[in-house]
């Protein structure tokens, strides 16, 4: 008897764990096939008002997904609500919750006065560095800007922004330049002569459209920022701020913005210049072999 009792013991401890292995198995199968793990986090620069913020991303079906907390960056006041384990975004009277787990958002403004559920093709996901929600989709509803397909090229606009830039597309729209290149011509005249007098800042961007106007040098505007000429098996840029990047971290003042639209409407500063340098900080003999127009603040404007 004791024997028949510890054989049947025995023999239902094995298929208790005979269940527990095909438990796990099948657990394991069904969230590969599912898709159920995203891929690996990574650090990357997402310009918000043209200032690089650095966050983890990942792609999750097809989302491009962010911690909450990087939407902390375009003034978003971000939370969190325990009873329903959900993110919140706060802008204006707007309230967006994003619950960790689920396929949904939850949105609230004052004009409604009622929460309207949305659903995603994706869902809110807890991770160690946070929890992370669909950046377009965040944003667009938030009333930003996302422009990009790709983490190397998605970039995030503020209402703020565009209507403290609502000036320069007006002025900008009949230039006959696209806004991409356009929104590259501020940025590189910040790097190059944001702490110039804004003489100087006009005569940067006048010496880049310039070189657009030029036979010398490419018909673009985005094409003249970053070119790159190879001599004997060497890169030479053509503007520092694209080489040591610094083109991607900065973010045009009011003053920068003013300047280049006057450049775009004509005024130049630079005498028809092509190049210009900063004496104290390049050795290049080209340059300084070519014909000298005007000297402005730190810089030598030449043709």
């Amino acid at each position: 008897m004791t024997l028949k009792l510890a054989y049947n013991s025995e023999w239902k401890r094995r298929e208790k764990m005979k269940k527990t292995a095909m438990t796990i198995v099948l657990t394991t199968f069904l969230l590969g096939a599912a898709g159920a793990q995203p891929s690996e986090a990574a650090s990357i620069p997402v310009p918000v008002n043209g200032k690089a913020v650095y966050t983890n991303s990942f792609i999750q079906n097809d989302y491009m997904m962010v911690p909450a907390e990087f939407f902390m960056n375009a003034g978003v006041q971000v939370g969190w609500n325990e009873n329903y384990h959900s993110v919140t975004l706060k802008k204006g009277d707007m309230i967006i919750g994003l619950p960790s787990g689920k396929n949904y958002a939850d949105i609230y403004t004052n004009q409604s006065g009622t929460w309207k559920r949305e659903y995603l093709k994706t869902t809110t996901t807890d991770r160690k560095e946070g929890t992370y929600i669909p950046l377009r989709y965040a944003a667009e509803k938030l009333g930003f800007t996302l422009s990009g397909n790709s983490p190397a090229t998605v970039s995030l606009s503020t209402q703020q922004a565009a209507s403290k830039l609502s000036a320069q597309s007006k002025d900008t729209e009949n230039s006959g330049y696209k806004q991409e290149e356009l929104y590259w011509l501020y940025q590189l005249t910040e790097a190059e002569a944001g702490g110039e007098p804004y003489e100087g800042k006009i005569a940067v961007a006048a010496s880049v459209l310039n070189r657009v106007h030029s036979p010398e040098w490419p018909n673009t505007l985005k094409a003249v920022i970053f070119q790159v000429d190879t001599f004997n098996g060497k890169s030479y840029h053509q503007y520092s701020p694209v080489l040591d990047k610094r083109i991607y971290n900065v973010q045009p003042s009011k003053e920068t913005i003013a300047a280049v639209q006057e450049a775009l409407h004509g005024k130049d500063p630079s005498q028809s210049a092509l190049v210009f340098y900063n004496p104290d900080k390049t050795d290049n003999q080209w340059v300084r072999s070519r014909p000298v127009t005007v000297k402005i603040g730190s810089h030598v404007f030449s043709k």
